[in-house]
């Protein structure tokens, strides 16, 4: 019996993302995901459009023509969907190693954190990763009130 690479609902939601990072048709799509996850997972048409289709049919994507192609778009309900499922897409990163989301923005770091962390739940001590997450949040704090303050040159917490 074959393992199947994504999970359920796992494709539509990495198309959902690979749309909101730009427009695309269908044949840069799979491109992307091969570029993404081959030679692991092989996209085909015949698994990728109707799960684009099934999008569209949630508005959560639209299309329209453009040079005889129909390029894909996300949309506000998209947009929603996405972050409704942002830990889910982070888990699905940490899992697979790869990065569809290149938002740096803090807080999907910290869900991709959460997502990393997550299976470690009751595996490791409490107290000691508490006091290593104080002293990385100091860190990150100082980061904002000393925007110059690099890795190398960190301000001693003692």
């Amino acid at each position: 019996m074959s393992r199947r690479f994504f999970r359920h609902g796992e494709l539509p939601l990495v198309l959902l993302s690979l749309v909101a990072s730009e427009p695309r048709h269908g044949y840069e799509i799979m491109s992307e995901l091969t570029r993404l996850f081959g030679p692991r997972y092989k996209a085909s048409p015949g698994s990728i459009y109707p799960a684009v289709e099934a999008l569209q049919a949630e508005g959560l994507i639209v299309g329209s023509e453009e040079s005889g192609r129909v390029v894909y778009s996300i949309t506000t309900d998209g947009l929603q969907a996405l972050e409704d499922r942002a830990e889910l897409l982070a888990a699905l990163e940490y899992r697979l190693d790869v990065t569809l989301n290149e938002s740096e923005s803090l807080d999907a770091l910290l869900t991709r954190f959460k997502a990393r962390l997550a299976p470690l739940s009751g595996r490791v001590d409490a107290s000691e990763a508490a006091e290593i997450l104080e002293s990385a949040a100091t860190e990150i704090e100082l980061l904002n009130i000393d925007p110059s303050a690099k890795p190398n040159k960190r301000r001693s917490h003692a």
